[in-house]
Parts: C-alpha cells; structure tokens; sequence
C-alpha cells in the first residue's frame, strides 16, 4: 500500500515538472540610430494564430515574456510611429519530456521611425525564424533564413537612410529664416 502512494506522489510530481517547461523570450528594442532603449514599444505574442499577449517595453527597453511547448509563434514589436517587425518561433516539435526545464531565447530588436510612402515591405516577412531541433535538442534559429533576407534588408535600410537625410535635408533647408542673398548694387561714393 505504501509503495501504491509512493509511485502516486512520483507521477504527481512528474506531471507538475513537465507543465513547467517554458521558453523564456526576453531582450531589448532599441532604436536604430543611436541605439538606445526604446520605452513603450508593445511585443505582441500571437499563439498559433490567436493574439495571448501584449507586453510594453520599459524605460530601458526591456521585455520578457513565457512561451510553451507545442505551439506556433509570432512575436510582434509595433509602436505607432515605428515599422512593425516580427520573429516567428516554431516550438510545436520540442518533445514532451525535453532535456532541460526551460529555454532562454535572447532576441534584439532594432526599430526605427515610419515614412510614409516608403517600401516597407521586406518586413512583412519574420526578421528571423526559430524551431526546434532534434539533432542539438534545443531551439535554433534559421542561418539560411538569415543570410537569404540579409542582403534584402540591408538594401532597404541603405535607401532608408538616404530617405531620412533628404528628409532631414528638406526639414533643415525649411526652417530657415534666412532670406536669400541677390546681387549687390555697387555704389560709389
């Protein structure tokens, strides 16, 4: 009878171990140019297609927030006046019972100011991609995805900066009080 109530108590408490797996997805959003913290930025957490999650970066531009095993994710960074970005983590294949208790996945984010009719739309794709995979037995991201969007997103960002020079430019140039200097009438006296 003992023995019953031990294996009982056993089973209970592998139950509990194994619904307190987590991946811990934490980081901080900074701004592309100067690179410091961004306060205010919302990380969206989308599970299997259904909003769970909003969290709001802090002074530092930290954030944190728990995932789990199972499940097909998007992490969304908005901020009104900043371009959205995502990253997608696949973690439906990590098994049921996984090596360790939980997964720390450190992801970074740079943002930078909205222009209007500008073409934002290699962002429309995940900035990065992540699965689970059995060979190392842990969440890896996806170099190949990496490496094939690099070249396109560094494009993007060199006309994007181009744009906010002649936008800087336009706005400088605008605010000037300045009249413009004409021709002298030389007079002699």
């Amino acid at each position: 009878m003992k023995m019953k109530g031990c294996v009982m108590v056993c089973l209970l408490l592998a139950a509990v171990d194994v619904s307190g797996f987590y991946v811990r997805v934490h980081g901080v959003v900074t701004e592309f140019f100067s690179g410091e913290g961004m306060k205010g930025v919302q990380v969206r957490l989308v599970k299997d297609s259904v909003e769970r999650e909003t969290v709001i970066t802090d002074g530092r531009g930290g954030y944190e927030m728990y995932l789990e095993r199972g499940y097909d994710y998007l992490v969304w960074f908005h901020r009104q006046d900043l371009v959205t970005k995502h990253v997608h983590i696949d973690a439906r294949e990590i098994p049921l019972f996984p090596d360790v208790p939980f997964y720390d996945m450190d992801v970074q984010m740079t943002m930078f100011t909205w222009i209007n009719g500008f073409d934002f739309t290699v962002f429309d794709m995940p900035v990065g991609r992540a699965q689970y995979k059995h060979s190392v037995r842990n969440l890896n991201w996806d170099i190949e995805y990496t490496d094939k969007m690099r070249p396109e997103v560094a494009r993007v960002m060199v006309l994007y900066e181009r744009a906010i020079g002649d936008r800087n430019r336009a706005a400088s140039i605008a605010g000037t009080t300045a009249k413009r200097k004409g021709k002298r009438k030389r007079v002699y006296f």
